[in-house]
């Protein structure tokens, strides 16, 4: 007859696999093209792994393109001279997905990645992270800075995800300056935009007009068309939403104005002017109407309503009040900056006999404002409670039925034989309450006899099986591993379930494993009593 034993596996949990992330030092590389530069500072990154944390720094190289026009992409490459540590369990060959964020001042973080493409990892060896690329296109000129922002290292064939965050406040590592788009041999700026403030020659509102200048033109020749186009300059371009009134003198200087008709889309543009085969191209935002947002619109006496405002001036000051219905102000003055964008926030209690709320930009008329209504109560007010739970997480565990598992005896008879069995069944219980996933995996040591006779560890084939407890609940499934044979030093999966991508949901619940065994057993085999040990890890 012959044996093998199963060794339990106390208190495994994320353990196996939260090694993972036990020590990295790296460095950090985003390139340009041509006209790069680069900054280095030191980062932390705090790296999560089921419940385990692991802290390190490194030193963040930023490489990119030191100048790029509104509407040009640059490539951007993240290099890590040395990767995470990884923990117990042997990591095959293409398993690791890397991608992180790059943040950029003014605008959302753009992400760069890779695909798995890793050699195998052994038990305990550095993950490696391969070269992760991506681009940064910014549609404003100006300037922008590049920081270092988020790590996440996806491990495909079990489904599982190190997040690692960079700690304190990301060191800027380079600064790329965002020039007007301006081409060609001419050349062409704007002076000034009526009714705007002379520090801001980029945004302009329907029947603005615009005031330009330039160089570089043929002399005392008619300019052929000025355009207001998407912002790359050369689609969606329309001549008929502006009345321009350009002229070059014997100097080659361009002097005028372009006014901005009714029908101008609002949204960033490019104003292109030609004159055969010059041309010159400027970057021009077009405003659209002043509008202001409460949240709420009415209440009664002490409530504080949040003003919102769009397609105001940008860099310009609003000044935002209360107005009675003989159009008097009331109550409080506010002030606030409005943004690049156009856009501001302020809060505000609208004080007794409120009926609109007003928006007007520093210095300026009733046509640079805009209001929106108050519903005001008499009696009573609005007020509002937080309510809070806690609620907290359970562990990820298994067990396993009890006693050894004893395969179909065999007879040595000259010919190869199967003894069979089944693995003692196996409960895994996901309560974190999080969306991290698990992943069972085993290892199988040689079978051996009293004289000291070997059955090699790979004679010993597993067909896995998994599903959800009868009567239990889950929160996700669960996905067998692949039929075949196992090893003393690979880790093949049982079970695994995938962690999830949606930050709002959960994976978890009571599960079952088991597998149906088959060992191979030579046709010319020493007789006896033989046993090997098979362990399982849960991570």
């Amino acid at each position: 007859m012959r044996s093998k034993t199963i060794a339990p596996c106390p208190s495994r949990t994320a353990a196996a696999l939260a090694a993972i992330v036990v020590a990295a030092a790296g460095s950090l590389v985003l390139g340009g093209a041509q006209a790069a530069h680069a900054g280095s500072a030191e980062v932390t990154y705090d790296c999560v792994f089921a419940s385990s944390h692991s802290v390190f720094t490194t030193t963040a190289t930023l490489t990119a393109d030191a100048t790029t026009t509104p509407g040009t992409p640059i490539d951007l490459t993240l290099s890590f001279a040395d990767g995470p540590a990884n923990g117990p369990v042997a990591l095959a060959a293409n398993t690791v997905a890397v991608s992180a964020k790059v943040g950029v001042s003014g605008q959302d973080a753009v992400t760069v990645s890779a695909p798995a493409s890793n050699a195998a990892v052994p038990a305990y060896g550095e993950i490696p992270i391969p070269d992760l690329t991506g681009s940064l296109t910014v549609s404003q000129p100006g300037t922008v800075q590049l920081t270092p922002g988020d790590l996440t290292l996806n491990i495909t064939n079990y489904g599982l995800t190190i997040a690692c965050t960079a700690q304190a406040d990301a060191p800027v590592l380079a600064t790329v300056t965002v020039t007007d788009g301006s081409t060609g041999s001419a050349a062409a700026v704007v002076e000034s935009i009526s009714g705007r403030p002379a520090a801001d020659t980029t945004g302009a509102r329907p029947g603005d007009t615009v005031t330009l200048s330039g160089t570089g033109w043929d002399e005392n020749t008619p300019v052929d068309s000025v355009a207001l186009c998407a912002l790359d300059g050369t689609t969606a371009c329309a001549t008929d939403v502006l009345s321009p009134d350009l002229t070059v003198d014997g100097d080659g200087k361009l002097t005028g104005t372009v006014l901005i008709g009714a029908a101008a889309t609002p949204g960033p543009h490019s104003l292109v002017i030609t004159q055969g085969d010059l041309g010159a191209t400027v970057v021009l935002g077009v405003l659209g109407t002043r509008a202001l947002q409460l949240s709420p619109a009415g209440g009664g006496p002490g409530t504080i309503t949040t003003v919102t405002g769009a397609s105001f001036d940008p860099g310009d000051e609003v000044t935002v009040t209360g107005v009675d219905a003989d159009g008097n102000p009331v109550g409080d003055t506010l002030t606030a900056p409005v943004n690049a964008r156009g856009g501001f926030t302020a809060s505000l209690t609208p004080a007794d006999g409120t009926v609109k709320i007003t928006a007007t930009e520093k210095d300026g008329t009733a046509a640079d404002s805009a209001e929106a209504a108050w519903t005001a109560t008499a009696d009573g007010g609005s007020a509002e409670q937080t309510l809070k739970v806690v609620v907290t997480g359970g562990a990820l565990t298994m067990s396993q039925a009890a006693g050894e598992v004893t395969l179909s005896p065999v007879t040595v008879d000259g010919t190869e034989h199967t003894s069979t069995g089944d693995l003692n069944a196996v409960a895994v219980k996901d309560f974190r309450g999080s969306t991290r996933g698990w992943s069972l995996v085993g290892t199988v040591t040689d079978f051996t006899n009293a004289a000291g006779a070997v059955l090699p560890a790979g004679n010993l084939a597993w067909t896995p099986s998994c599903g959800v407890a009868a009567g239990a609940a889950a929160a996700s499934t669960v996905t067998p591993g692949s039929a075949g044979a196992l090893s003393s030093t690979t880790a093949a999966p049982l079970c695994t379930q995938a962690a999830s991508a949606d930050p709002t949901s959960v994976t978890g619940g009571d599960f079952t494993a088991g597998a149906a065994l088959d060992l191979t057993v030579p046709a010319i085999t020493q007789a006896g009593e033989y046993a090997a040990v098979l362990r399982l890890t849960l991570s």
